[in-house]
């Protein structure tokens, strides 16, 4: 009976390590470009992943988006020797040589809303359809402003964030079926809200016969909405953005902001952490997986089937 009991001992230490490896927690280390309710809410969905799925997560948001910030910020967490770094590339081309470097470490990457030109580096990468997102930006203004006639203009962020550069490209290729707007360029501010609303008040200026304007992400946005505030043009100049953040359904309700094009990051975080773990244990993931968006108004934002896709929580 001896060899039986052996054997069967053998076996079990077998399946206990096997449940073991099973069970593996990876060390994920989510580096997010900004401290934004965007931000907030992909950070929120990956703690919640985290907890589910079972992984060991840090969160950190640098303190001006953009590579030179979150270069740094990469290098800090790199130093805690995580398994995967899951993070939103601030810059297509600029962070390509940074995250080669982290590959080169052993560390796995994953991309979340924004990605590089070059994704050779990246296990995944989960966000929205940005140039669909464009389109949807045109057309939520194009709504809001029915049949009228007039000259209409993007305030942005900063050129080379993929994100930006294919939600402009969107939006251009969507604005042009409607003959009665006519598209005068964008501005860019930064992803500052005080520069943002300075450009406004200088394309306002400018062209006084300015009726809509439009704005890839959430700090233009807000840009956008202290400046039609600070005009007194609610009423006669229309306004859509990106991204839906407490301040921007506030602005929304107070009639700054006319529709909102809003994405789902919860899912994006979670769906990151939720493959890091995936592929921990052995699982393939799709290279890329895409998130929608829904355009909301002051007219349909408590709908539940709107209301849910909004971003609240604190969570890094």
């Amino acid at each position: 009976m001896t060899p039986f009991v052996r054997l069967v001992g053998a076996a079990a230490a077998t399946l206990v390590a096997t449940a073991a490896a099973a069970q593996e927690r990876p060390h994920v280390e989510l580096v997010l470009g900004i401290q934004i309710g965007f931000h907030e809410a992909i950070a929120c969905g990956a703690r919640a992943a985290a907890e589910e799925f079972g992984a060991d997560i840090g969160v950190q948001a640098a303190q001006n988006y953009g590579p030179a910030d979150q270069i740094p910020l990469l290098n800090s967490v790199l130093a805690t020797r995580p398994d995967f770094v899951i993070l939103d590339p601030t810059n297509r081309t600029a962070m390509v040589a940074p995250l080669a470097d982290a590959v080169a470490q052993g560390v796995k990457v994953i991309a979340v809303d924004t990605t590089l030109d070059d994704t050779s580096m990246l296990t995944a990468r989960i966000g929205t359809d940005n140039v669909e997102v464009g389109r949807q930006l045109a057309r939520g203004l194009a709504e809001q402003l029915g049949d009228q006639a007039g000259k209409v203009a993007m305030v942005a962020s900063s050129p080379g964030i993929s994100t930006i550069d294919d939600r402009i490209k969107g939006f251009e290729e969507e604005i042009a079926k409607y003959p009665n707007l006519e598209f005068i360029g964008t501005q860019y501010a930064g992803n500052e809200v005080g520069q943002a609303t300075s450009t406004f008040s200088s394309l306002l200026a400018a062209n006084p016969d300015l009726i809509g304007v439009a704005a890839p992400s959430e700090n233009p946005a807000m840009g956008v909405a202290a400046g039609i505030r600070g005009a007194g043009v609610a009423d006669s100049v229309a306004a859509a953005g990106v991204d839906a953040s407490e301040a921007q359904i506030a602005a929304l309700r107070e009639g700054l902001l006319d529709a909102l094009v809003m994405q789902q990051p919860y899912e994006m975080g979670y769906e990151a952490v939720k493959a890091a773990v995936a592929v921990t244990n052995g699982e393939e993931v799709p290279a890329e997986a895409a998130t929608g968006a829904v355009i909301g108004t002051a007219e349909n934002i408590d709908d539940p089937e709107v209301a849910k896709y909004l971003y609240v929580g604190h969570c890094i």
